[in-house]
């Protein structure tokens, strides 16, 4: 579980950056409490720590709990509300895919945009004077044209990767037209946000680089990040037990989990028959637990209350992403614990780790078996990847540092007077 709410972790208390104290407008689709998937993880850790030095309200979709609101006092934080956005499930959700097919923005976009969130934000910006408002997810940027307050909008992905890889691996031809269909208008949708902002951030160089060459006139990194306090060392591990933990609800991983199944997991049986790969996820979807109950070397956990004592267990972390873009909290949070690693190069997208020193890389189902096997086979090599995995996160992505990143770039943004 996430470290107790209302004091920061033992990592210390992050230093004040240059600057005024800035009044920040948050706009987001749902409260980020508790802290139990990647989007929320990174959002609480840093804005839990920008409130120490700035005043935020919090405008999201979903009244807030009870818990939630006793987070957000704590964290000195201010939060507003309106009726949230239901489920996509059933007839509904393809009635409204039919109807956006029409529309000239994504899904997502015209999902989350409705009239009681625009007039919402319309009262509250007319009630208070920001300095800045602050979109913590890109889709939301469609709220923030033509606002003359000061805008950042913080990109987790590039939005519109995600949407073309997915349609590079749907084996329908109809899915794959609707993702190439989603692909493009999300991309068109990004350039003109990611341009008219004050200023982007991106969890990669990649990512940032991306948003310039999008016209984005400030684009700076504000990478994830990993609590070193809560992940720590637990040893190398036993080898012939691997993890795969990632929420069950997003697309990405379910596909890495039925993909792993599938093509790579035979074959690393074929080498280490003892092999036992434990999935980990909230929010699994029925179908994904029917298509590998009983499958062999499976060991399905589905959503457990702490992923440590699972990591600690196993000798390997595996990451069988094939889609994707940001970077994956998952790998910060097993190289924190100096667990040996195996991924995709998509998996590892936009971290600074380097292949055979603090991760294994491997693309294709029999190299990822094979990394796995060597992995089994060798403590030692588990030990020399946990330890360099450990040292890269002490030095790069503690949430301290990174908050003083994401206050120099509010404080630019803040400052430049559009």
């Amino acid at each position: 579980m996430p470290p107790a709410v209302g004091s920061l972790p033992a990592e210390g208390p992050a230093q004040a950056g240059a600057g005024r104290r800035l009044r920040v407008l948050v706009l987001d689709e749902y409260f980020p409490f508790p802290p139990i998937s990647g989007k929320p993880i990174r959002s609480w850790n840093l804005l839990r720590r920008l409130a120490q030095r700035h005043d935020i309200t919090f405008l999201c979709h979903g009244h807030p709990t009870e818990e939630q609101r006793q987070a957000a006092a704590r964290a000195g934080m201010r939060v507003e509300s309106v009726d949230g956005i239901g489920p996509d499930a059933g007839l509904g959700l393809y009635a409204r895919l039919l109807v956006n097919l029409l529309s000239p923005y994504p899904y997502s976009v015209s999902k989350h945009y409705t009239a009681r969130f625009r007039e919402k934000l319309r009262a509250v910006l007319a009630a208070g004077s920001f300095d800045l408002v602050h979109c913590e997810w890109t889709p939301y940027a469609r709220y923030v044209s033509g606002l003359a307050v000061p805008t950042l909008i913080a990109t987790h992905n590039i939005e519109s990767q995600i949407w073309q890889r997915r349609a590079e691996s749907a084996g329908n031809p109809l899915a794959r037209w609707f993702f190439h269909s989603q692909a493009a208008k999300m991309e068109r949708f990004e350039r003109r946000a990611l341009a008219r902002a004050t200023s982007v951030t991106g969890v990669s160089t990649a990512d940032a680089e991306q948003a310039k060459a999008w016209g984005a006139a400030r684009a700076t990194v504000v990478d994830n990040g990993v609590d070193l306090e809560h992940f720590t060392p637990s040893g190398e591990g036993n080898g012939e037990r691997a993890v795969f933990v990632g929420a069950l609800d997003w697309f990405p991983n379910v596909d890495a989990a039925q993909y792993f199944a599938d093509a790579i997991l035979p074959l690393a049986l074929r080498r280490t028959p003892a092999m036992k790969v434990k999935i980990i996820g909230r929010k699994a979807p029925e179908a994904l637990r029917s298509a590998l109950a009983g499958r062999p070397g499976i060991d399905f956990a589905g959503e457990v209350p702490d992923t440590r004592p699972h990591l600690a267990e196993a000798g390997i972390v595996i990451v069988p992403l094939r889609i994707g873009g940001g970077s994956r909290l998952k790998i910060l949070e097993a190289l924190a614990m100096g667990k040996a690693v195996v991924s995709t190069s998509v998996g590892a997208e936009g971290l600074a780790v380097t292949p055979g020193k603090d991760i294994l890389i491997a693309d294709q189902p029999e190299e990822f078996a094979q990394a796995m096997a060597r992995l089994a086979e060798s403590p030692e090599l588990r030990r020399e990847l946990g330890r360099n995995g450990r040292e890269l996160v002490e030095q790069k992505y503690g949430w301290d540092a990174l908050s003083l990143k994401a206050e120099r770039a509010w404080q630019d943004a803040a400052g430049s007077g559009r």
